[in-house]
């Protein structure tokens, strides 16, 4: 078997399946997951968080959410808005693996010592 044809039918298996999942609707891959996932909606913003707990209170109510998250519960388009830092970050800690995301992506510089 020739290396070059291997090689070219892995790529075409692979444009073939990332097609296939493209494809899919959020609740049909949620059905493919093996294991649980957490959802990013489950995961409060930083200002949320902060809020929160000064309320002693537990999630905020979906009116207090940032316009965002709020947006995505309810499936429409994201309001444009501009929004402070701590409504752009969560701190979430956990297995990173769980959650519901596309990629994780390590930022890690190689620094060598000369």
């Amino acid at each position: 078997m020739n290396p070059s044809s291997s090689s070219n039918r892995k790529k075409k298996q692979w444009r073939e399946e990332k097609e296939r999942l493209l494809k899919m609707t959020l609740e049909e891959r949620r059905k493919a997951y093996v294991r649980d996932v957490v959802p990013l909606n489950d995961i409060m913003s930083w200002r949320e968080e902060m809020r929160s707990k000064s309320h002693g209170e537990g999630k905020l109510e979906a009116s207090e959410k940032c316009p965002i998250k709020a947006a995505e519960d309810n499936s429409e388009e994201p309001v444009p808005t501009k929004r402070s830092l701590s409504q752009k970050v969560s701190l979430y800690r956990g297995d990173i693996t769980l959650l519901e995301i596309d990629a994780i992506v390590n930022a890690e510089k190689d620094v060598s010592v000369p």
